[in-house]
C-alpha cells in the first residue's frame, strides 16, 4: 500500500513538473498572438487589454466610422477597441523589394487577433464576402477579394482569428497548424525567438525588424532637410518596445552588423535629434507644453558595441493631448487593426 501511495505521489509531481515547464517555456518564448506568426520578416504586436487595464490612453474620445465598420460592428458584434485583447502583425517582403519607402507598397502581411469574437457570426459575415472556400485541418479559410488582393481568413477558435494576404495560403496554413499545435509552447517565428527575451516585462507593444542588406539611399525619417540615410541600416535589425509604467517608455535599438556601423549610426541619430530639437524650440514662441517639454528633455541615445539604442519617456498627459481630437467636425476613430474582411475605415490606408 504505502509502495502504490509513493508511485501515486511520484507520478502527481511529474505530472505538476510537466504543467510547470510548459507554463514557463510559453512566458519565455511570447504571446500567443505572436507565437501563431508565419516566419516574416517584421513582426508588430500589441497588447490592448493590457492597454485598457492600465488606462494608458485615459477615457476614450467619442468617434465616428464609416458605414463598412459599422455594417461589421453589427454583423460580428465585435468592436476591435472594446473586445480585441492582443493583435500580432507579420510583414512578408518579396524578394528583389524596392529600396527606401517602395517595400510598403508590394508587402503583403498576416494577422493574429485574439480577443471576445462571437465564432459562429464572424464565420457566417466571413462566409458571405468570401469568394470560395477552403477546408484545412478542419478550419475553413475564406478568400475574400479586396483591392486588387486575396484576402484569406480562418476562424480558429472562440476568441482566435488568423488573417493573410499572401499570394498563396502558406502563410494561414502555418497559422493553422500552429494553433492545432497551441498545447505546446511552439517556437514561433525566428525574429521572436532572437530577441523576444530584448522585450521589457511590462510592454505593451513591442516590434522586430530586420532590414534587407540591400536597403537603398532612400530617407526612413524625415523633416524638412533632414534625415536619416535608410542605407545606414542595411542589414541590422531593429528591436523596439513601448513599456508602461506611470507614463509610456519606449526603445527603439538596432543591432548593427559591425561596431563600425553603429558608431556611424550613432552619430547620425545624434544629429538627427539635435536638428528635431532646434526645430522644436524655434516654434515653440514663448513657450513649451510641460509634456512636450518633458519629452524631449528624456530622449536619449546611447552606443554599445554593435547596439544603438535610443529611448524616450512620453508622458501620459502627452500621450492624452495626442489623442484629443481637435475641435470642428467629427473626427475619425483611432488607428486599429483592420477589420479581418480588409475592410477599411473611412480615412485609412492600406
Amino acid at each position: 500500500m504505502r509502495q502504490r501511495k509513493l508511485r501515486i505521489a511520484l507520478a502527481v509531481l511529474l505530472v505538476a513538473a510537466a504543467i510547470a515547464a510548459v507554463v514557463y517555456l510559453r512566458s519565455r518564448s511570447g504571446p500567443e498572438a505572436a507565437r501563431l506568426l508565419p516566419e516574416s520578416d517584421a513582426i508588430l504586436f500589441v497588447n490592448l487589454r493590457l492597454m485598457r487595464l492600465a488606462h494608458v490612453f485615459g477615457e476614450a474620445s467619442p468617434v465616428s466610422y464609416d458605414p463598412d465598420y459599422e455594417q461589421f460592428v453589427k454583423e460580428t458584434g465585435f468592436q476591435f477597441e472594446r473586445d480585441l485583447d492582443q493583435a500580432a502583425l507579420a510583414m512578408h517582403l518579396p524578394s528583389g523589394a524596392p529600396a527606401g519607402h517602395g517595400f510598403l507598397e508590394v508587402a503583403r502581411y498576416s494577422w493574429i487577433f485574439i480577443g471576445k469574437f462571437d465564432a459562429q457570426r464572424a464565420a457566417a459575415y466571413f462566409r458571405k464576402l468570401s469568394s470560395n472556400t477552403e477546408d484545412y485541418r478542419d478550419a475553413v479559410i475564406y478568400a475574400i477579394p479586396h483591392e486588387g488582393r486575396t484576402v484569406r481568413v480562418a476562424v480558429l477558435g472562440l476568441d482566435t482569428v488568423a488573417v493573410s494576404n499572401q499570394t498563396d495560403g502558406s502563410a494561414i496554413h502555418q497559422m493553422i497548424d500552429k494553433y492545432r499545435a497551441a498545447a505546446w509552447p511552439g517556437r514561433g517565428p525566428f525574429l521572436l525567438r532572437e530577441h523576444y527575451h530584448q522585450m521589457p516585462v511590462a510592454s505593451v507593444a513591442w516590434a522586430v525588424a530586420k532590414i534587407p542588406s540591400e536597403q537603398g539611399q532612400g530617407a526612413m525619417f524625415a523633416l524638412p532637410g533632414v534625415g536619416i540615410p535608410a542605407h545606414q541600416l542595411a542589414g541590422s535589425t531593429i528591436v523596439a518596445s513601448a513599456a508602461y509604467r506611470g507614463a509610456l517608455h519606449l526603445r527603439v535599438e538596432a543591432l548593427m552588423p559591425t561596431e563600425n556601423d553603429a558608431r556611424q549610426f550613432d552619430e547620425t541619430v545624434k544629429t538627427f535629434l539635435a536638428l528635431v530639437k532646434g526645430i522644436e524650440s524655434s516654434t515653440t514662441q514663448g513657450g513649451t507644453d510641460a509634456d512636450v517639454k518633458a519629452l524631449f528633455n528624456s530622449l536619449k541615445v546611447e552606443e554599445h558595441g554593435t547596439r544603438v539604442a535610443l529611448t524616450a519617456t512620453l508622458p501620459q498627459g502627452f500621450i492624452r493631448k495626442a489623442l484629443t481630437p481637435p475641435p470642428g467636425p467629427p473626427v475619425q476613430g483611432p488607428a486599429s487593426p483592420p477589420p479581418p474582411s480588409g475592410k477599411k475605415r473611412k480615412g485609412q490606408t492600406q
